[in-house]
């Protein structure tokens, strides 16, 4: 009867951690419009792989989130993962509108959303998020 209640207990636990909501490094959040809106998708994602984003966000992202301790460098000018990618996504600022986005390779304000093929993201024990 013990073993069966710290199953229980543990499944759980299991659970709760693992709900989409929590924010921890390495999670992003993905929507297809702008200001986290649309369709959004909270992920967990591991250190320095390259993430081929899937049907409905490739090439349509319309904001992106990462959550502190981490960032990401996202691609919207290759096919997938570049090496040093397009943008530098931090949790202070975030991207809360990528089809208005200020490319730092021009200077000017580009639909990255409208390429978005890829992202990397790392740890970062500096980055933290002002907003939480």
């Amino acid at each position: 009867m013990k073993t069966a209640a710290i199953s229980t207990v543990l499944s759980l636990l299991a659970l709760t951690s693992a709900s989409p909501t929590r924010r921890t490094p390495g999670n992003v959040t993905i929507c297809t419009e702008a200001n986290y809106a649309g369709t959004c998708e909270t992920i967990s994602v591991p250190f320095n792989d390259c993430q081929q984003l899937a049907a409905p966000y490739f090439k349509n992202v319309g904001s992106f989130k990462v959550d502190a301790g981490a960032y990401c460098r996202i691609t919207y000018t290759a096919d997938t993962c570049t090496m040093h990618g397009d943008s530098f996504i931090f949790p202070d600022t975030n991207a809360p509108d990528l089809r208005h986005w200020d490319d730092p390779a021009t200077g000017t304000i580009i639909d990255a959303g409208a390429g978005f093929t890829s992202f990397k993201c790392q740890m970062c024990t500096n980055c933290q998020d002002k907003k939480v």
